[in-house]
């Protein structure tokens, strides 16, 4: 009985002590921020995850940002991936949905937004539902919501007040337009 009690003190704590995260030190800090914009599918990613996720911050943080957009954006095809990486550890789908924020490129929230809403995979309306509302918060949260850039980095368009409606919103063009 004894023995039966260790065994089951283990099996509750293990996920406890597995999940703890070591603090990240500058030697990690480096390698992550040469690193983290530079991956370009979900298995880098992913191993970058791995091995550097308690440094996800700052800088990195923004690197991160830009690896999933472009992953995303570019590489759309290749989302059956994440979910097998998501199913296998739910916490790295987090860590991509967290990545779809205001620091990335207004149009390329707008593609992950388009593309989770119109060219999801058979079998991952989940995770494409996930994608989209990530995508809207984050333009929401820079307040170019429907806006566009174009290649030199101004704004070039503004939703129109009828296409805002159907988002729940009037919004008028910003002072600076």
């Amino acid at each position: 009985m004894r023995r039966l009690t260790s065994l089951f003190v283990v099996a509750l704590c293990a996920p406890f002590v597995c999940a703890q995260q070591h603090p990240c030190t500058s030697a990690e800090a480096k390698r992550a921020e040469v690193q983290s914009e530079k991956l370009r599918s979900w298995r880098a990613l992913y191993r970058s995850y791995q091995q550097y996720q308690q440094c996800d911050d700052g800088a990195i943080s923004e690197g991160y940002s830009e690896s999933v957009a472009r992953i995303l954006v570019d590489h759309w095809s290749s989302l059956p991936r994440l979910a097998d990486l998501a199913k296998k550890d739910p916490g790295f789908q987090q860590f991509v949905l967290k990545h779809v924020d205001a620091t990335d490129d207004i149009d390329d929230l707008n593609r992950v937004k388009k593309n989770a809403e119109t060219q999801c995979p058979p079998g991952l309306k989940a995770i494409c539902a996930e994608l989209a509302k990530q995508a809207e918060g984050a333009l929401r949260a820079v307040g170019n919501y429907g806006a566009s850039t174009d290649v030199s980095g101004f704004l070039t368009a503004v939703t129109s007040p009828r296409q805002s409606k159907a988002h729940g919103q009037n919004r008028a063009a910003p002072d600076y337009l």
